[in-house]
């Protein structure tokens, strides 16, 4: 999405932000229009995931039959695996592999990712989730926390910017 999200104002919609003397009408208007609001910001999300759960695991798709293929029929396993250059490569390029590369520009759509990646290879190849792999810092959470508004901050557009000089 490299269109912006186009919101409009609702400074109506909270007595902290509303115009001195609004009208209950403006109120429900601008209520309306916050919940339109929220919910074009969720599509954002909504897309932002699909299109993480098209891409996921991109690395192995690349040059298959040169590199992922021929490392997992080779059957190595373990520190063996993870010594290999498709591994490092695999870990550090693709965004969801959280909890081995510290990302600071990690999102909560690398976090869904990661959980989804973990749920599915736990349950689809051992028939179980293993928790090695869903141990992540909890330092990880408050920066995907701050990084994930800052991402929507920077795609929201207010259509009517000026009423940004009646705020604060």
């Amino acid at each position: 999405m490299s269109e912006k999200i186009k919101i409009q104002n609702t400074r109506n919609a909270d007595s902290r932000t509303a115009e001195e003397d609004f009208t209950i009408e403006q109120l429900k208007e601008a209520t309306e229009t916050h919940i339109k609001n929220v919910g074009k910001c969720m599509d954002f999300f909504a897309e932002k995931i699909h299109e993480a759960g098209v891409l996921h695991d991109f690395t192995k798709r690349e040059n298959f039959y040169e590199d992922y293929g021929p490392l997992c029929m080779s059957k190595v396993v373990d520190e063996e695996f993870k010594a290999s250059s498709w591994y490092k490569k695999h870990i550090f390029e693709e965004r969801h592999h959280v909890n081995e590369d510290f990302k600071t520009d990690v999102n909560f759509i690398d976090l869904i990712e990661h959980i989804c990646d973990v749920v599915e290879a736990g349950n689809g190849r051992a028939g179980h989730l293993t928790s090695a792999y869903m141990d992540i810092d909890p330092k990880l959470l408050y920066l995907a926390y701050w990084n994930t508004i800052a991402l929507l901050n920077a795609n929201v557009e207010v259509e009517d910017e000026d009423y940004r000089d009646y705020l604060d």
